[in-house]
């Protein structure tokens, strides 16, 4: 800034003041200011002036410098504080600014706040439903809420904490899952409680039960009181997978309380919250206020920017506005009001709300141009959460017609670059004034209408038809960056009349901004724009169908936001192929909900094992998916496992959901099968009841109220009710419509902790009746009324195991431990007989089921006895080997199913009872949990301990035809209503959701069905050899290409053990008779046959030399060495050439081989030993300690590795004869070494694969299969493994040198992890918990001086 003279000199008085006076500022302000010296001469503003753009080169340097210093200080600041509570005190100071801002001007609602300030009173010491305020809309209700935020402490006359948030002003108050992160945290904070636990926060219905556990906790210390206050309830989003009203309390507890406003105009809203909150006490109506009201308050605005009208102004202004009542109304004249000047007599204003917000549009329209106003306001409108400032300006510069009616009369000042003169938006913002406002959303503030009304205008008046699409096209331009970078966008100008390419310097888009910060704008609004503006095909590959992007989005926002994008674009996609990437998106949620903190590795895992067999059927998309997982695997910079099939279940089979309702373990499900609700009970005491949609299925309502494990549930009146019994001695009655509870019966069955595990339920709705019996008692209740009918006391000697109602005969039939039946009159519980069951007087009754049409029941017995009891008398039905765990009848009582042990027999019913329906039994590995019969009879699901689920056809006489994966917890729980199947267990907080109807285009080739864990592999994976199931003295050759059966060899003993010579083409089978059979793998010829060494001795186990040249047979404590030679046609086998006896109490449990004759053995003690043929000398390596359960040599006969049943890993050097690394390492099942002997692969009953380094002992990958691995065999770049699942997993291990120092294979899993180095000092302990913060390190003796890495993944 210079002064100049008339005569164009510069006036040095005036330069001298302004030298002086930046001299001042500058020495006051060193660190902010820099100065600029720039010699003054006439043509200095002259763009070519070298000093003048020597100056302006060094300010933008200097200022781009100094904001990059700016932005990575506040980062390292953000950084060092938890960086969860940053966005959360912007959220907070945002809501309070609001409310402060609508405080300032408050008038009338004197009688309507005292009203409800005394509801809040007396609300504070007893349980009390929620206040609800209502009314239309722009009648001040979110003002009235700002003033009882300002006023509640003198309301309860002590300390409170005040939550308080305005609806839908924010991203985080706009989403119901968020909001309740945002409110439970606030509450933690305040009340200095532990911080929610982000794992449970991130499930919807955790995130539920976690804020109404909460409520309870606040309310039982009894300190100070909890206002929740919760304004626009209608703006409230609900989250992906969430249901109604489901969060919302429907009784607040003492010093508890949640205020709520509705818009009476939104009808649903407003009558969801009716379903919740039913006193009509509740509610308070807000109305207008009066003509007399509405001047005062024009007034009080009026004074606040300190204006006045004329007498003729305030005349026509009351004339605009009779009785007008509405403060929106009111605020919209007297924003028009201030602009008139204090001379002019402007036209009469609009009486409605809506008149006003067309009257605003169109003097926005004259001022400035129809064109600019309706693209600015459509694009804040058209935006999913609104636009930054920033943003709204660069797609302005990309809109062509905008631009033309800018630059109409005039040039831009360049010729290459053309932006929107951001003047021209400054004067727009400041006309729009308070309709415009700001709302935190991904770290900026975005511009979005603060009316309702003036939404619903701008839709009206600019987004009808083709110009909303439009408007979404070029929002979709934007954020995919398709100009950003310096690409020219072409253009022509009115002036100029020809194309021209710009720049419009617009932001670029990445998907990440660097390796942390994700580009969270794009992410929340370009798969919305494309869906709406018809660029399906961009949609599908680049967005839905693109790993980088599903990546991106699933590791910033969340698998729940993910699949908030598919649900966002389901009505406009019919693809078969998104909807199996949807699937497997969400099957990965476990795996992922399971780790601590996010990891690429694990995601991506997960998808491309679940994705891979679709590749070749869909390789548009699905092709290209796993292409880009294929090549982000070989970019990875560490070490990592590398699926080359698909292993994990696949999206479109039988899963169809993985649902968690932070039950902890489940103990009771129930269908109501008319409404299609799932009624589930845990451990905790709550039920969470759940909307069975296909794959969409939600929470529905969390019924809370039961404090002790809730033991059995049962649905009545058309399944719109249900009743559920407790632990804490209680009945409770639920509406399952509303969720609400109805009444609470106390005492309603007696438990201690000597009775038997034994609860049922009964419902007689005819009689309105509910019975409740346990092992020492039975009651009957009035169904309607909870009033008690009668009480039967048990004998605490012989108590009952099993009870049911006939409501036929009107009679109730108790059976107890020692086979006294006795009956009972339904309506007086008096008795009427008694008689035992003489027949079977030692029998110890075990399990029972009714067959209510029949009249009769079915009791089973420890010895296995079933026997049929009807009023006539009892008959001994069938006698089974082992004891009867388990009775289940189908719904016609055609079929009766009885578990015992491993095994399953299903009897068909008769004129004499019931009959053996099959002749072979369904078997499992494990002893068998639940069973349940199809609705249609014709399949039976059985599940077990082992971790299965097994589908059997009953119209094929037991056929196998699925078997489901119980995700390694057992299969307590079945139940199912049409073809939907839901499997539970005790052990786990999850449930499974199946169909048993499931399209098998999408199944993986059928599992070989191996049950013994002995299963060998030829042909690179091409056949498996195993024991067929239910005759283990065959062995099933299976085609794991083709999935089906390719040969069955004949054993004649039941296999104990296989192994493959690969190069030799021959199979080995140990029979139990101690022969080892030898069968040619390419031909038919004779089957060779290896005695055993004597009479009756099992083989235990065999194996082969690493060049197949000696076979080692291993029995209880003899051990043959055999030698193979190559022959045509077929290989001979020569021997024994050496036999030895370990001479040792303990038996053999494993073995290995070496080509010089050396013999490594395991025994069940624990030892290891070399055994040296030539020289008959044995070596013992030290006891490991624990049965050794497998044991493997390298391919170079260096090392040998093995591992015990206490969970300890060896690597044994054989030339030392010595251990050189070992490791802890739960539930060993098999080990391999590398081909190049530089890598040993493990897997584990944990389920998990991991990569061990063999030079230092180091833990460098691990992976979760979701299945038991029972055999590893090394291929040249990775392995083949064999499951209990009967699947084949091939991976390929890609380990880059040299290894990162960072890098930590357990940093996103919770594990123990222990190793001991033989040549090393130090043990390192470090055990990792779930939440991956804290680290406890110990240092013991004689161990390693670097982290372990041995681990148990869970």
């Amino acid at each position: 800034m210079v002064d100049l003279q008339e005569d164009g000199c510069l006036d040095m008085e005036a330069q001298n003041f302004l030298t002086s006076l930046k001299v001042r500022i500058t020495d006051n302000h060193p660190k902010l200011l820099k100065v600029h010296f720039v010699q003054w001469s006439q043509d200095l503003v002259n763009p070519k002036n070298r000093a003048h753009a020597k100056y302006l080169k060094e300010l933008g340097e200097q200022f781009i410098a100094t904001v990059n210093h700016q932005i990575l200080e506040r980062l390292r600041y953000q950084n060092k504080g938890n960086q969860m509570l940053g966005p959360f005190f912007q959220e907070l100071h945002h809501h309070m600014a609001q409310c402060k801002d609508k405080c300032q001007v408050f008038c009338g609602r004197e009688e309507l706040l005292s009203r409800i300030g005394k509801a809040i009173t007396a609300n504070d010491g007893i349980n009390h439903s929620p206040l609800v305020v209502f009314g239309p809309p722009g009648v001040g209700k979110t003002a009235l809420m700002c003033k009882i935020s300002e006023r509640i402490q003198d309301f309860l006359g002590q300390k409170i904490v005040l939550v308080f948030r305005i609806l839908g002003t924010s991203q985080a108050s706009s989403n119901s899952c968020i909001l309740l992160n945002s409110i439970c945290l606030q509450v933690c904070l305040a009340y200095g409680l532990p911080l929610p636990p982000a794992q449970v926060m991130a499930v919807y219905s955790g995130a539920v039960q976690f804020f109404q556990d909460l409520l309870f906790m606040v309310s039982s210390r009894n300190v100070e009181s909890l206002v929740l206050i919760l304004d626009a309830f209608e703006e409230l989003n609900l989250t992906y997978g969430a249901k109604g009203l489901t969060w919302l309390p429907k009784k607040c507890p003492p010093k508890v309380h949640l205020i709520l406003s509705a818009c009476s105009v939104e009808s649903r809203t407003l009558k969801a919250l009716q379903g919740v909150v039913t006193s009509s006490e509740a509610y308070f109506e807000v109305k207008p206020l009066s003509g007399e009201q509405g001047q005062k308050m024009i007034e009080l605005l009026l004074s606040s920017v300190k204006r006045k009208l004329s007498p003729a102004q305030r005349d026509l202004l009351w004339a605009s506005l009779p009785e007008c009542g509405h403060p929106l109304r009111l605020k919209l004249a007297f924003d028009e009001a201030q602009r008139w000047a204090s001379y002019t007599l402007p036209v009469s204003l609009a009486t409605t709300v809506q008149q006003a917000m067309h009257q605003l549009c169109a003097r926005l329209e004259e001022l400035h141009g129809q064109v600019l106003v309706s693209h600015v306001l459509g694009y804040i409108v058209t935006a999913r959460y609104g636009l930054s400032e920033a943003e709204l300006k660069d797609v302005l510069s990309l809109d062509d017609e905008v631009l033309r009616e800018v630059y109409q009369e005039w040039t831009p000042p360049s010729k290459d670059v053309l932006r929107f003169p951001p003047l021209l938006w400054v004067r727009l913002r400041r006309d729009l004034g308070d309709c415009l406002m700001k709302r935190p959303a991904d770290g900026f503030m975005l511009l979005g209408l603060a009316h309702r009304q003036l939404t619903e205008v701008v839709k009206e008046r600019y987004l009808s038809g083709q110009e909303k699409t439009r408007r979404h096209h070029l929002l979709c331009e934007f954020f995919t960056g398709a100009w950003s970078q310096g690409i020219k966008k072409p253009m022509t100008l009115p002036l100029l009349g020809k194309p021209l390419n710009f720049d419009r310097k617009v932001a670029p888009q990445p998907l990440w901004f660097s390796d942390t910060v994700a580009n969270l704008r794009k992410l929340n609004e370009l798969p919305s724009h494309l869906a709406n503006s018809g660029r399906i095909e961009e949609l599908k590959k680049d967005v839905l169908g693109n790993m980088d992007w599903i990546s991106c989005r699933v590791l910033s926002s969340g698998i729940t936001s993910m699949l908030e994008d598919f649900a966002l674009c389901a009505e406009h996609l019919d693809c078969p192929e998104l909807s199996l990437i949807r699937d497997a998106v969400q099957l990965s949620r476990p795996t992922i909900d399971c780790t601590v903190g996010m990891d690429k590795s694990i995601f991506y895992t997960e998808i491309l094992a679940r994705l891979y067999s679709f590749s070749s059927l869909y390789p548009a998309l699905i092709g290209q998916l796993c292409h880009q997982c294929t090549r982000w695997f070989n970019a990875y910079p560490h070490p990592v496992l590398i699926p080359l099939c698909g292993f994990l279940l696949p999206p479109g089979g039988p899963l169809q959901e993985m649902l968690t309702g932070y039950h902890k373990g489940i103990t009771a499900i129930e269908w109501s099968s008319n409404n299609k609700l799932l009624i589930v009970g845990s451990q905790n005491g709550v039920l969470v009841v759940w909307g069975m949609q296909e794959r969409k299925s939600q929470v529905v309502h969390i019924l809370t109220g039961h404090t002790g494990e809730v033991r059995c549930v049962k649905t009545f009146g058309q399944g719109n009710y249900a009743i559920s019994a407790s632990k804490d001695c209680t009945l409770r009655r639920w509406n399952l419509v509303s969720g609400k509870e109805k009444y609470v019966i106390r005492d309603g069955i007696f438990t201690d902790r000597k009775e038997p595990y034994f609860c049922c339920l009964h419902v007689d709705e005819k009689k309105k009746v509910v019975y409740s019996a346990s092992g020492l008692k039975i009651n009957a209740w009035n169904l309607e009324t909870a009033e008690a009918i009668f009480h039967i006391v048990g004998d605490a000697r012989d108590p009952w195991l099993w009870a049911t109602v006939f409501p036929s005969s009107s009679e109730v039939v108790t059976l107890s431990k020692e086979g006294l039946v006795c009956t009972w009159d339904a309506h007086t519980g008096k008795s009427r007989s008694k008689h035992c069951l003489s027949n079977l007087k030692e029998e110890i009754w075990t399990s029972g089921v009714s067959l209510q049409k029949q009249g009769r029941i079915v009791v089973g017995s420890h010895s296995g006895s079933l026997l049929l009891i009807s009023p006539k008398g009892s008959s001994l039905l069938e006698k089974v080997s082992t004891a009867v765990q388990l009775l289940v009848v189908s719904e016609d009582e055609s079929l009766l199913a009885a578990g015992f042990g491993k095994y399953v027999r299903v009897f068909l019913a008769d004129s004499k009872g019931f009959h053996r329906f099959m002749a072979v039994d369904l078997e499992h590995e494990n002893t068998v949990e639940a069973a349940i019969i199809g609705p249609d009879n014709n399949v039976i699901v059985t599940g077990s301990l082992d971790a299965f689920i097994q589908v059997w056809s009953l119209s094929e006489q037991g056929t196998l035809l699925d078997i489901f994966d119980g995700m390694g917890t057992p299969g307590n729980m079945l139940a199912c209503c049409g073809n939907t199947l839901v499997s539970a267990s005790r052990n786990s907080s999850s449930f499974s959701v199946w169909d048993l109807a499931y399209n098998r285009k999408h199944k993986l080739s059928s599992p070989f069905l191996d049950r013994t864990g002995c299963a060998a592999v030829s042909h690179n994976g091409n056949y498996v050899y195993f024991p067929k199931i239910g005759d283990k003295n065959k062995i099933t050759v299976w085609d794991s290409v083709e999935g089906e059966d390719h040969d069955i060899l004949d054993a004649s003993n039941e296999v104990r053990c296989l192994e493959v010579a690969e190069q030799m083409k021959l199979l080995f089978a140990g029979l139990i008779s101690g022969t080892v059979l030898v069968f040619p793998l390419n031909s038919r010829q004779d089957v060779m046959c290896i005695p055993p060494p004597e009479a009756k001795k099992s083989v235990k186990c065999m194996a082969l030399s690493r060049g197949e040249e000696r076979l080692v047979i291993a029995y209880d404590n003899i051990v043959l060495v055999m030698d193979i030679r190559p022959e045509d046609p077929c290989p001979v086998i020569d021997g024994p050439t050496y036999t030895f006896y370990t001479q040792l109490p303990a038996l053999i449990s494993s073995i290995a081989v070496l080509t010089n004759y050396q013999v490594v053995y395991g025994m069940t003690n624990g030892e290891v030993f070399i055994y040296e043929c030539a020289k008959s000398k044995v070596f013992p390596l030290e006891a490991p300690q624990g049965k050794v359960t497998c044991l493997e040599v390298s391919h170079k006969e260096q090392w040998a590795v093995s591992s015990s049943q206490e969970s300890l890993l060896y690597l044994w050097d054989l030339e030392l004869c010595k251990w050189k690394h070992t490791a802890f390492s739960r539930g060993i099942q098999c080990v391999c070494f590398s081909k190049d002997d530089k890598y040993v692969y493990s897997g584990l009953k944990d389920q998990s694969i991991l990569v061990w380094n063999v030079s230092d002992g180091s833990l460098l990958a691990v992976q979760f299969v979701c299945a038991t691995v029972n055999k590893i065999i090394s291929t040249a770049d990775g392995f083949i493994a064999t499951t209990r699942h009967g699947y084949l997993i091939r991976e390929r291990f890609q380990c880059p040198q040299p290894i990162s120092a960072s890098y930590d294979p357990l940093k996103n899993i919770k594990a123990a992890c222990i190793i001991k180095t033989k040549k090393q000092e130090e043990i390192l302990v470090v055990v990792r918990k779930q939440q991956g913060d804290s680290e406890r390190v110990e240092e013991k003796q004689n161990s390693t001086n670097k982290i372990s890495q041995v681990c148990v993944v869970i």
